[in-house]
């Protein structure tokens, strides 16, 4: 099957469209938070200074923008298109995309202004009571500004959701199917078999749902206690809280990209994805599973009942089933299949080897006994940049090229440079995140201002790779530039 689509009908087109926006929005907040994030490494190795301060408001602000401004927001952007092109069918109400857009758009100001004019600092996780005790570093209104687009970014996340179960909906798609328990009877009852590239949206979107509306709860109850109103709220219940959706926000980046893989390897070899129902069974399994896992964050305080971490564990192993039936796939589907080693392709490939690794040491870090040494070391930060960088967003790359051939009709601009830009990017990151592995093996202290005494050999090392990193991105995203003006010269 072509790789360049040829279906225009109107919602085909609207969608695509509509996910072109968020795609250019989030790729300059990506070029924005890695340079922040480059810019606090540099500073750790004594070559650029600036306040400790600073350092920690601009850690606070890479982390929002990297993670939420950029993977969630590109994801939710993306799946509006990913759900129009399986389905077949306009979305629900176009409208709720657009104002979930500039709902979230407006948040992300907000946590700017609250960063940049407020000096909030309070990590982009702010767990509490942190940003009330801070030691007069931010006024309170910085916390007001912060919790506030939060809200907004929670608003939004629950639109896009909505809008995405409501248009599966309106295809005349059972959820209860779609969220993969279809596949407990052999056959359909009405024949109709859901497409398994829909699973992933439609298990995400629930799982969001239910995680966002607590959390949401949580944000206002911080906005009243912000303006000095004392709620007595209970730190650990609040932490809970948090990491009831903390967690399942991961998936929010994981989940979209899984479904947009199994949409890709479709369109790419032109067949349906081999292993379907087993597939099916491994995402009811995280149905299940997704939102009940979070407390594995918490392993260090020791207050909570030893049985909760017990079955945080466990279950915790249990969320990489649909994992490595996504994996088995992506695999089956290449060695079985007339495959097509195109740019999407090519990131697709990096991707799933990336997948693995922040997969087992996703397992390193769930597993109690372990937890216990790195909870508060590199190896975390490690971890998170490695699914994070490494296999979603390297993924989300492969995808974009995917869409910016597909908006503009032509293929990539320059296929040489796009393959010096995916080098670029990949081993840049397998050298940065190596370099935070290595510390956190060797106990190196995470969210701190300098480097742990004899570790800033490491800290050097990391800082061409992440100049690499850098130079990755500009590269890619030049190429998807150029492919999508190429139309624009062609037709005049």
């Amino acid at each position: 099957m072509e790789l360049i689509s040829k279906n225009n009908k109107p919602h085909i087109k609207e969608a695509r469209d509509l996910a072109m926006g968020w795609l250019m929005t989030g790729l300059t907040i990506l070029i924005i938070a890695t340079l922040l994030g480059y810019l606090n490494r540099l500073t750790q190795t004594g070559v650029l200074f600036y306040s400790a301060k600073a350092w920690y408001t601009l850690m606070t602000l890479h982390g929002m923008a990297a993670f939420v401004g950029w993977g969630v927001f590109i994801c939710m952007g993306l799946s509006f298109y990913a759900i129009t092109n399986i389905l077949d069918a306009p979305l629900h109400n176009i409208k709720i995309a657009k104002a979930a857009y500039w709902i979230f758009m407006v948040g992300v100001m907000l946590l700017a202004v609250a960063t940049l004019f407020g000096n909030f600092a309070g990590s982009w996780v702010f767990l509490y009571p942190l940003p009330f005790e801070n030691g007069g570093a931010w006024d309170n209104w910085a916390n007001f500004v912060w919790i506030f687009g939060v809200l907004l970014a929670g608003v939004a996340i629950l639109l896009v959701n909505y809008e995405i179960l409501m248009t599966v909906r309106l295809a005349g798609v059972s959820i209860i199917a779609a969220l993969g328990f279809e596949a407990f009877k052999e056959k359909p009852k009405d024949g109709y078999k859901v497409p398994t590239p829909l699973i992933p949206f439609v298990v995400n979107a629930v799982g969001m749902i239910i995680a966002t509306i607590p959390f949401a709860v949580l944000l206002v109850v911080l906005l009243v206690e912000s303006t000095g109103v004392t709620t007595g709220l209970d730190a650990l219940a609040a932490k809970n809280v948090l990491w009831w959706f903390g967690h399942p926000v991961v998936y929010a980046l994981l989940f979209p990209v899984a479904g947009f893989m199994y949409y890709m390897l479709e369109r790419i070899t032109g067949t349906e994805l081999i292993g379907e129902r087993i597939t099916k069974l491994a995402w009811a399994l995280a149905v299940i599973i997704q939102n009940v896992i979070g407390s594995h964050h918490v392993y260090q305080d020791l207050v909570n009942p030893l049985w909760v971490h017990v079955m945080m564990q466990i279950l915790t192993y249990g969320i990489t089933i649909p994992s490595l039936a996504s994996l088995f796939v992506f695999v089956g589907q290449v060695y079985t299949k007339k495959f097509e080693w195109s740019m999407p392709a090519r990131f697709m490939f990096l991707a799933a080897l990336g997948w693995m690794l922040a997969g087992m040491t996703g397992v390193i870090n769930a597993t109690i006994l372990f937890n216990g040494f790195i909870h508060n070391t590199l190896f975390i930060v490690a971890h998170f940049h490695t699914m994070a960088l490494l296999n979603i967003s390297t993924m989300v790359f492969g995808i974009a090229y995917f869409l910016v051939m597909d908006y503009s009709g032509m293929p990539v601009w320059n296929e040489k440079l796009a393959k010096i830009g995916m080098w670029t990017w990949y081993l840049g990151v397998i050298g940065a995140v190596h370099a935070w592995f290595m510390q956190g093996i060797l106990g190196g202290v995470r969210r701190s201002y300098v480097s742990t005494p004899n570790q800033n050999l490491f800290t050097w090392i990391s800082i061409p790779f992440f100049t690499m990193v850098l130079i990755g991105i500009y590269i890619t995203v030049y190429v998807y530039w150029k492919t999508v003006t190429q139309s624009i010269d062609t037709r005049e």
